[in-house]
């Protein structure tokens, strides 16, 4: 682009000069140099001004850019410079350290979780076991119940205040 501005600027003067029949002599062809230095300096600075540049974009492709799902340190990056990528392939690999530390503790939660439940079960057992024993000392006493009532109402009483009173 550069080029472009001072070979326009150039054929300019050229045709200036043969245009208006310009004498070409020590003051003309001064002129014409340090006006077309002034002249392409300003707009070389206008247009960097304007349009920056640098020589490491020059070329506008489309890229993708690769970001993992997951944060962690990179502990390996595969050499796959200027290559299709297919899906499922390895572009690096994290420092699997965190997780699996996660991974082992949540194994150590489930097992306790299991062992926990063993031991809520054999709680239940025992409640249940408790629960029948004391349904079985309910329906004992019930029956004793009814037996004494039973005696108290017959004309002879063959139970004794005091087994009554125990009873």
């Amino acid at each position: 682009m550069d080029l472009l501005i001072i070979l326009t600027y150039v054929a300019f003067a050229w045709a200036m000069f043969k245009i208006f029949k310009i004498p070409a002599n020590k003051w003309t062809i001064p002129t014409a140099a340090l006006g077309g230095i002034f002249i392409v300096s300003g707009l070389i600075l206008l247009m960097n001004y304007n349009h920056p540049y640098t020589f490491k974009a020059q070329k506008a492709v489309i890229s993708i850019p690769v970001v993992p799902q997951v944060t962690g340190v990179v502990i390996e990056v595969t050499d796959k410079k200027n290559t299709l990528i297919k899906k499922g392939e390895v572009l690096f690999r994290l420092d699997p350290t965190r997780y699996q530390a996660r991974v082992d503790r949540l194994v150590a939660d489930i097992v306790t979780a299991e062992h926990k439940q063993r031991a809520l079960g054999a709680e239940l057992d025992e409640m249940a076991a408790n629960t029948q024993q004391a349904k079985a000392t309910r329906d004992k006493f019930a029956k004793e119940y009814q037996r004494y009532a039973r005696g108290s109402q017959a004309k002879v009483n063959p139970f004794s205040e005091r087994d009554i009173d125990v009873a």
